[in-house]
């Protein structure tokens, strides 16, 4: 019997208090129980492309190869239990993304360890989920999970952030006209992502907590860049005071629709070079916030791969087809790759479809394959490092979240700090102060990510040097 590994997103399940319901009516339960996989479970897990691959007595465990599916099932599963008026049955449903290890119809490691860990925390009716579930579906999913911290998991050498839903069960919000005493701004992106949290905890030090003092309204674009018009012009009628923009396409958009509304950019590479604003000292108009320097760590973080594998000589340069911004990205890196005595050639995909067609075509004999930040490729990371994977061709990126998935590593500014320091903007603008009296900010700091586990497994050893300077590295 073969084995073979592969990243899938686990769902576990179990009964809570099942050997106090067993005790109190054994036939009863099993009866219930029966019914809710043949009438409930199996369909749900059917519906949203799950796998059942292990049951007991109380519980099951079962796989998707989306995780945004995995999470929706359990919504759905959770919701219907409610639906039905389930008083004595309650399921406690956890899901993780990870390596698992098929042997057979049967699958191992983390990525199940993990998820039934999760599920030993979540509520009774509730459902909970580890950081890198919350990374891909935060925003893509009607239901708001609660940050629950760093947990120590049985077993688990390393502690896992969790997020919880304590109730399924979406409750009706109230619209913005019947807040009035609240805050009300605007966040515009492509998708929601784990880092944004370093922003909320930013504004709560300020005494901005959502639903209380403040209301955010997200605006996600989910990489179609074409969709921040509109975005943007629903921001607007709510109204909002402020709008934070995050990327390049969505704060043109920004500044396109409004020159009255505050503007506070993040993640710009080049404000000046775009014309975002005429100087970063005195950028003038309603628009100011942080860049990112997108076009020096792009080089740098080529040149920390060149280190380790010094003899490579062909790279691959993943890119979106969104204009001046991932052009200019990809100039600076393929100058860097030419002084690396290394031949670059550049691929596009402007949606999904491109990018499925791009991924087939990339040229085996590639040393590395270089995905582009952000620009709309993060939603797609999961399959790029498939793909290249199969093809044993490393993957760089400048996104941690690539890393967390299977990329080789990451190099860009220290998101954390970058995020923290956009609450300061948020609250001097909405104290009164002008955005153009507010210099944009630079990183000062970077942070450096090693996969080990992918190294190990493409047999690339990763000098001691570069394993010091890391910030991060996942074994």
């Amino acid at each position: 019997m073969t084995t073979s590994r592969r990243l899938a997103a686990i769902l576990a399940a179990d009964v809570a208090g099942y050997s106090r319901l067993m005790g109190a009516d054994e036939e009863g339960t099993l009866v219930q129980l029966k019914a809710l996989r043949a009438e409930l479970i199996d369909p749900a897990a059917a519906a949203h492309g799950g796998r059942i691959f292990k049951t007991t007595g109380d519980g099951l465990l079962a796989e998707f190869s989306s995780v945004v599916e995995a999470v929706r099932c359990a919504i759905d599963v959770q919701r219907a239990m409610e639906e039905r008026g389930q008083t004595e049955i309650k399921f406690r449903i956890g899901v993780h993304v990870g390596d698992v290890i098929a042997d057979g119809d049967d699958i191992f490691g983390d990525g199940v360890n993990i998820a039934a860990r999760l599920e030993a925390l979540a509520e009774p009716g509730g459902i909970c989920i580890s950081a890198r579930v919350y990374e891909d579906v935060a925003g893509r999913i009607d239901a708001e999970f609660a940050d629950g911290g760093e947990q120590r998991l049985k077993n688990i050498n390393r502690p896992v952030r969790i997020y919880r839903l304590p109730d399924a069960v979406p409750k009706p919000q109230p619209a913005a006209t019947a807040e009035p005493a609240l805050r009300h701004i605007g966040f515009l992106g492509s998708m929601r992502r784990a880092v944004y949290d370093e922003f909320y905890r930013g504004l709560a030090a300020y005494g901005y907590i959502d639903g209380q003092t403040i209301r955010i309204h997200h605006r996600w674009s989910e990489g179609d860049y074409a969709k921040y018009p509109e975005l943007v012009k629903q921001l607007i009628d709510v109204p909002v005071e402020l709008i934070i923009a995050t990327e390049t396409p969505s704060t043109l958009a920004a500044k396109q629709a409004t020159s009255t509304v505050p503007i506070v950019m993040i993640e710009v590479g080049d404000p000046v070079g775009y014309g975002v604003v005429p100087s970063l000292t005195r950028p003038s108009g309603n628009v100011t916030g942080l860049s990112n320097n997108l076009y020096e760590y792009g080089p740098r973080c080529l040149r920390l791969f060149k280190e380790i594998m010094p003899g490579a000589s062909r790279l691959a340069i993943l890119a979106p087809t969104i204009g001046p911004p991932a052009e200019a990205w990809v100039k600076s890196v393929e100058v860097v790759s030419l002084a690396l005595e290394m031949v670059p050639k550049v691929y596009y995909a402007g949606n999904a479809d491109d990018l499925r067609r791009v991924l087939a075509g990339i040229d085996p004999r590639s040393d590395v394959l270089f995905a582009a930040p952000p620009f709309g490729l993060v939603p797609q990371r999961t399959a790029i490092i498939a793909a290249a994977m199969e093809l044993k061709i490393p993957v760089i990126s400048q996104q941690p979240e690539f890393v967390l998935d299977g990329a080789l590593l990451s190099f860009d500014p220290n998101r954390t700090e970058i995020y923290r320091r956009l609450a300061y903007y948020v609250d001097t603008i909405l104290k009164g102060a002008q955005p153009s009296a507010l210099p944009i900010e630079e990183p000062n700091k970077s942070w450096l990510m090693i996969n080990l586990r992918t190294a190990k497994t493409l047999g690339i050893e990763i000098p001691g040097p570069i394993l010091i300077r890391a910030d991060q590295v996942i074994e």
